[in-house]
């Protein structure tokens, strides 16, 4: 029972922070937003999800963990998602403006018949109207 006060104070602390913070990297076009949004989307479907199974289990006073296993997954999957959506290339040029972002990172196997097969991993460097 004594761990259960500290780690609650920790998460409403950090929760408090994260909402009270977020105007301050909530531009337009931030990457950081893109992901947030995304994740938090993520884990109110999750949740749902998670509800929606322990709707169909026999005994789901017992299993109420499921909604929190689906809003954990949930979150986890829409950063995912939306830290794969917001990226770029390393070097963005949009008029007068150069931006600096985290290159997206794409493998491409192929495979090659009896010789095996081949990785390429390329990411786009430079992106811009010249």
């Amino acid at each position: 029972m004594k761990l259960v006060r500290p780690s609650r104070m920790i998460f409403m602390a950090l929760l408090l922070l994260i909402s009270w913070n977020h105007a301050s990297f909530a531009s337009e076009e931030s990457f950081s937003s893109q992901a947030f949004k995304d994740a938090m989307i993520g884990g109110l479907a999750g949740g749902l999800v998670g509800a929606a199974v322990l709707a169909i289990t026999r005994k789901p006073g017992q299993h109420l963990e499921y909604m929190a296993y689906g809003a954990a997954g949930g979150t986890v999957a829409g950063g995912a998602y939306g830290l794969f959506k917001a990226q770029t290339s390393l070097v963005a040029i949009k008029g007068d403006k150069i931006s600096i972002d985290v290159p997206l990172i794409m493998p491409d196997v192929q495979e090659k018949g009896t010789r095996g097969t081949n990785v390429t991993i390329m990411a786009e460097l430079i992106s811009g109207k010249f």
